[in-house]
């Protein structure tokens, strides 16, 4: 039984060529063509003009109109339109409750339009990588061509380095685009996220200015009510003493007294 030899091993591996390779990157980059249609006709399917959302639903909120709102922003399939579904379903319920289910819908949100996108930012690091592996493999079956031929020259190994080389092409080629994609989704969903919080700000501040003047008026309404009790009590203190809580003539004082 001979020894075992890791070296060995790999140049029989590497004696398959470097052509599987290159079909490998073809096929990674063949699924990267299928998820970028996939990812672009949902980022264009949900897009809207969020600037003329944003005025009608602060003209609603200011006419108090909270119910078509949201029959507004129900049904929607874009990342604001059911954020701001949800946070007016709850809007009843305060500004703390509403912000915090519009920050769960939000991250749920931010999950759906992120679904697949490290695929291209793994593509983008690492098909360069797999290119040059390809080209490792390449160069060593071009020199052990060249030692069976010493006197070969560049005949022997000079379409073998061309193989190789054209790995190292095939990875660049696929990666490049791979990164471009990546970036692009990555701003789009970023400016979804910016539109989103703009409208959630809007909701927030008709919801904090509603509670603001709520409060001062259950403020006013405790404060006349509380002076009258008082009156009540004193008066009935005094009945009990068998006082009146009024003066007679004869107690008050004469404006003639100097």
């Amino acid at each position: 039984m001979g020894q075992f030899s890791i070296i060995r091993s790999f140049e029989n591996f590497a004696s398959l060529g470097a052509e599987w390779v290159m079909w490998l990157m073809i096929i990674l980059g063949f699924i990267m063509i299928v998820i970028m249609i996939e990812r672009l006709m949902l980022f264009l399917k949900s897009q809207v003009d969020v600037a003329s959302l944003g005025r009608e639903l602060a003209e609603r909120l200011s006419e108090g109109e909270v119910a078509q709102a949201r029959e507004r922003f129900e049904g929607g399939s874009s990342m604001e339109h059911r954020v701001i579904a949800d946070g007016l379903a709850q809007f009843h319920k305060g500004p703390v409750f509403a912000e915090q289910i519009m920050m769960s819908t939000l991250t749920r949100e931010k999950q759906r339009f992120n679904r697949f996108l490290s695929y291209f930012g793994t593509l983008g690091n690492n098909t360069p990588f797999i290119g040059l592996f390809g080209t490792v493999i390449g160069i060593i079956l071009a020199f052990k061509e060249l030692g069976l031929n010493p006197k070969g020259g560049l005949e022997v190994i000079g379409p073998l380095i061309a193989e190789a080389l054209v790995a190292t092409a095939v990875g660049l080629f696929v990666a490049i685009p791979a990164v471009v994609i990546y970036n692009w989704f990555k701003s789009m969903l970023k400016e979804r996220v910016g539109n989103t919080e703009f409208l959630m700000r809007i909701v927030l501040a008709y919801l904090n200015e509603e509670g603001g003047a709520s409060r001062p008026a259950i403020v006013a309404k405790a404060s006349t009510k509380q002076p009258s009790k008082k009156l009540d009590d004193f008066e009935k203190s005094l009945e009990s003493e068998g006082k009146s809580p009024r003066l007679d003539e004869g107690d008050r004082p004469s404006s003639e007294e100097g």
